[in-house]
């Protein structure tokens, strides 16, 4: 074998699984651009899967919150729009949520509750969401919250008119590195059970807000997003 045809040999597998990562991140990014997700076709698949979701819960709990999942536009890409608690609240302070809060008496519905405290925490007009649906419980600790899907919009996280007493900063994370399974990890927790963690944002999402993510994610996009936690109960749609 000649020294030009050993080097062809040696560069043919590498490249080949070069153009093949690189044809996959293409189909993935085309299946999750704007004109695809925001189809009507594509909001009714993902509302009818979010209606098929069971609750994630092992017990129920008196008390009800309700989050918003923001899906919003951000540097021409689709992404979801998360927060940083403030250090200044007493509980999950400096941690990385969703705009959302416990249930008031007022409220007349979990998408209410989602949206007031929405505006809360950030100033979202309240006509600048637009609800596709609620999802189902994820319990925790003493509360079952509500995630709720809404569309947001065109947003610059860095000019939202935050409220300082209860978030530090908001920020987004686009479908395609919440997709990236090199982006995607676990956390191990001692009762023996992991939940899924998120490192393509500027801040690490875990726990609650990681397993919301998880269950949107595998309703809004299931041909791109794969992955799968298999100590994490299961999340069933058709």
């Amino acid at each position: 074998m000649t020294i030009y045809n050993c080097s062809l040999f040696l560069f043919r597998l590498p490249y080949r699984q070069f153009v093949r990562k690189i044809t996959t991140l293409k189909n993935s990014s085309d299946k999750l651009h704007p004109n695809v997700i925001l189809t009507e076709e594509n909001k009714r698949a993902c509302i009818s899967r979010l209606k098929q979701l069971r609750p994630m819960k092992i017990k129920d709990n008196e008390k009800k919150a309700a989050v918003l999942v923001p899906l919003c536009l951000y540097n021409n890409e689709l992404g979801l729009l998360y927060t940083l608690r403030s250090f200044k609240l007493s509980t999950n302070r400096g941690q990385v949520s969703f705009p959302g809060g416990i249930q008031d008496s007022e409220d007349k519905s979990y998408e209410e509750t989602a949206v007031r405290e929405t505006w809360e925490e950030l100033r979202l007009p309240r006509d600048k969401v637009e609800i596709w649906s609620r999802g189902n419980f994820v319990g925790r600790n003493d509360v079952d919250v509500m995630p709720v899907v809404g569309f947001v919009g065109e947003i610059d996280p860095k000019k939202l008119d935050i409220n300082p007493e209860e978030v530090d900063e908001a920020f987004v994370v686009s479908l395609k590195d919440l997709c990236d399974p090199d982006k995607c990890g676990y956390t191990y927790f001692k009762k023996g059970f992991l939940l899924p963690a998120y490192t393509g944002g500027k801040h690490r999402i875990w726990g609650l807000t990681a397993v919301i993510t998880h269950v949107i994610m595998k309703t809004l996009v299931p041909e791109v997003y794969k992955h799968e936690f298999k100590m994490l109960q299961p999340v069933k749609v058709s």
